[in-house]
């Protein structure tokens, strides 16, 4: 269960026990060969298997494979660490023809999506009494807002919890500890778990803190050091994210190298990356995961966007001006899809505020069924909060509200990974 704390200062490191395994030497370890060792093959056709290190997935005994550290961790997850990439492609594809081993993949580099900005240095989270953004006004936030408390105040409202996953959350101001709960560093960054390295999380957090009402709260979980990490330390965040019991996770983030998710209570939301182009990446192509891209205020694909049948939505994430705490009338911009994930994660959180008995798979037909139909190359089109929220009150037909409600689901997504 999730202790509320108002000082975030309080709960600002991982409670590593939990973790079955995992301690502060381990994530030490993880980052000393994430950032110093990682060499790659300079000849024969191994040279695209950089890592000396994989993670494997096995619930028995398995042979090691003249690794030279090994760490078994929560649940059935292994990191192995090797000498070379070549003793690490050597195990890798022995492992692959290991009956036993349910999953083996190099621990690869995850880079955060870039983001256009003007001066971060003075980027913090929302200010409510400052204008809002154009994407605020797009998907109907306010109105959102309005038929929620119909008849109703903020104490009536249940609580729910997003886990942010990125560079940290803030740049440097106290206005977010009432809805900040936790903040935990996984970086070698440990004495600032909450503040935001490049200024990434804080954008994607002043989303989420706009179209959000305040029984939403926070979980940071800082994973990048500068704009890079590693799968096993986003792993690692992942099951302390599952620990933590959090509703939502927010991932503005991924490359196109297959992986899975090893995320599975929570509901994850991630952006599909800022490369104009059909091809997955992850993790917003892995099953179960609510895809988005971004549309510009001409209701047209951001230019760098990728697209097509594997994103499930489109929302707001061109051009979107959010309010600094340092100044009345004082902007800095976010554009990309890392935007538009926040977006469609608040718009989750909200559906979960109105109907907080809806299951996962309730929330997404809710969120998919209720998005507007349009000529974007996605699946289901453009998110719109208000449609989202009033949804299930105002069904043209009774019996699909009913089907939703009994937990009954007429739409099904294909397994892409």
């Amino acid at each position: 269960m999730i202790q509320n704390v108002n000082n975030k200062f309080q709960n600002t490191t991982p409670p590593y026990s939990e973790l079955k395994g995992f301690s502060k030497e381990v994530l030490q370890f993880v980052n000393h060969y994430n950032f110093n060792n990682n060499n790659e093959i300079k000849d024969s056709f191994q040279k695209h298997f950089t890592s000396k290190r994989l993670i494997v997935y096995a619930d028995v005994a398995f042979d090691k494979y003249r690794a030279i550290d090994h760490i078994s961790g929560y649940g059935d997850m292994h990191i192995l660490q090797y000498a070379t990439p070549l003793d690490a492609f050597s195990a890798f594809t022995k492992y692959n023809k290991n009956p036993n081993i349910k999953l083996v993949v190099p621990d690869i580099v995850i880079e955060l999506e870039k983001t256009h900005s003007s001066d971060t240095s003075k980027l913090s989270l929302h200010r409510a009494e400052i204008q809002h953004s154009w994407g605020y006004e797009r998907i109907k936030t306010e109105e959102a807002f309005e038929y929620i408390l119909k008849g109703k105040t903020l104490n009536d409202l249940p609580d729910v919890v997003v886990g942010i996953i990125d560079d940290g959350v803030e740049m440097g101001n106290d206005d977010f500890s009432n809805r900040l709960v936790a903040a935990y560093s996984f970086t070698e960054e440990p004495e600032n778990p909450f503040t935001s390295s490049i200024g990434h999380g804080a954008r994607v957090c002043s989303v989420l803190m706009e179209n959000t009402l305040p029984n939403v709260k926070f979980i940071s979980y800082k994973i990048f050091s500068a704009s890079e990490t590693t799968l096993s330390i986003l792993h690692l965040a992942e099951m302390q994210a599952e620990l933590d019991g959090v509703d939502f996770i927010n991932s503005s983030y991924g490359m196109f190298a297959k992986f899975n998710s090893g995320i599975s209570k929570p509901l994850h939301i991630a952006s599909v990356g800022n490369v104009r182009s059909e091809q997955p990446q992850y993790p917003a192509a892995c099953n179960g995961v609510i895809s988005v891209t971004a549309i510009n205020q001409s209701e047209k694909l951001y230019k760098n966007a990728a697209f097509g049948d594997w994103v499930k939505v489109a929302a707001p994430g061109e051009n979107l001006k959010l309010p600094s705490t340092y100044a009345d009338g004082d902007y800095v911009e976010f554009t990309g899809t890392s935007c538009a994930a926040p977006f469609v994660t608040s718009i989750c959180a909200m559906i979960k505020t109105q109907h907080p008995n809806l299951n996962n798979e309730q929330i997404k037909q809710v969120l998919y069924d209720s998005c507007e139909i349009t000529d974007i190359p996605v699946r289901y089109g453009i998110v719109n909060m208000f449609n989202a929220v009033s949804y299930l009150d105002n069904v043209t037909q009774p019996e699909v509200a009913e089907q939703i409600v009994d937990f009954t689901l007429p739409k099904t997504e294909p397994a892409l990974v």
